[in-house]
């Protein structure tokens, strides 16, 4: 599929707000598409259009809490912190390659365990972040950061 294809039918499912944080979308609207790469963008067609559940990233701009699940852009909490930290920060969050997400009504689990069984689907590799802080997360992290020595889906803790 090609880019133009694929948020064509991701607009069937998302507006960009779900995607991008506040900044983003108040500086570039409805053009913001172009912070995202096309590998997580397929990734994310596929998850919805073969499971059929809605998907939550961002819900900012339905006063809800999340707005730090899709694109980071310099001036969001987490990478403001990281700055602040001289920490170095290069998650794919910031690279227009990864979101958080949770499926309705699915456990973060059985999302990760159907796209490792069902890696064939996928254009690419993809990385599914299992733990973090060795604690077990809620929602899925996806993301298509490329390590050439990673399987096709690669689960990795924080």
């Amino acid at each position: 599929m090609s880019r133009d294809e694929i948020i064509k039918d991701l607009k069937n499912y998302f507006i960009i707000q779900e995607l991008v944080g506040p900044n983003v979308y108040n500086k570039y609207g409805d053009n913001s598409w172009f912070v995202l790469q096309t590998d997580i963008l397929h990734c994310l067609l596929i998850i919805r259009e073969e499971r059929g559940n809605p998907i939550t990233v961002n819900n900012w701009h339905k006063n809800g809490q999340y707005d730090e699940r899709g694109y980071r852009d310099n001036l969001s909490h987490i990478y403001y912190e990281k700055t602040l930290d001289n920490s170095l920060y290069l998650s794919g969050h910031v690279l227009g390659c990864a979101f958080d997400f949770t499926e309705k009504n699915i456990s973060a689990q059985e999302t990760r365990n159907w796209i490792f069984n069902n890696e064939n689907l996928f254009p690419c590799k993809i990385r599914l972040e299992h733990r973090f802080n060795g604690k077990p997360i809620s929602w899925c992290h996806i993301d298509t950061k490329h390590y050439e020595s990673n399987n096709k889906v690669h689960f990795f803790d924080v």
